[in-house]
């Protein structure tokens, strides 16, 4: 996101956005909503620094009128709607950057992962959360159970 990641510290990621955000504070967790991107933080203890969580692109409200952040708009240009995941997806296979659909448990979202990053795409499949075919969001990194496949991979490829 223009440089922007999750090991940013709130006080950066609203300077480099703006202070024009909606925020949900408590006391481990944090979370900023600038339109089309968030950032969330947690921490262990209300003592304790902020800690990167995950960063989203909430591409489904552009459907409903919402201003991409100037930053975005001044480096990409206007963005005019929907983003189609058919796009998207062939981008990055030009690029080479795989991505592995995952089971899920809701008929309207199909989820994708790409396995080195972390990164999800939810791509809206069925008229509940859009248009078929049009991204829902991007989410990096994507969390998943300790015990799981995806998450030993990220420990490995990370150091932790």
């Amino acid at each position: 996101m223009l440089g922007a990641d999750v090991t940013w510290s709130p006080e950066r990621v609203v300077a480099f956005f703006g202070d024009d955000s909606g925020e949900n504070r408590h006391p481990r967790r944090l979370w900023y909503d600038f339109g089309l991107v968030e950032f969330s933080w947690d921490r262990a203890s209300a003592d304790r620094p902020w800690s990167g969580h995950h960063l989203s692109v909430q591409a489904h409200r552009l459907t409903h009128g919402v201003t991409p952040e100037p930053v975005l708009v001044e480096r990409y240009g206007p963005f005019s709607g929907p983003v189609a995941f058919a796009d998207v997806a062939a981008e990055l296979e030009r690029r080479g950057v795989e991505l592995v659909e995952r089971p899920g448990s809701d008929a309207d979202i199909r989820e994708y992962l790409q396995p080195r990053s972390f990164t999800s795409v939810l791509v809206v499949a069925g008229g509940y959360y859009g248009d078929p075919g049009d991204v829902y969001n991007v989410s990096s990194p994507v969390f998943v159970s300790p015990e799981s496949r995806e998450s030993e991979l990220f420990r490995t490829l990370h150091g932790a």
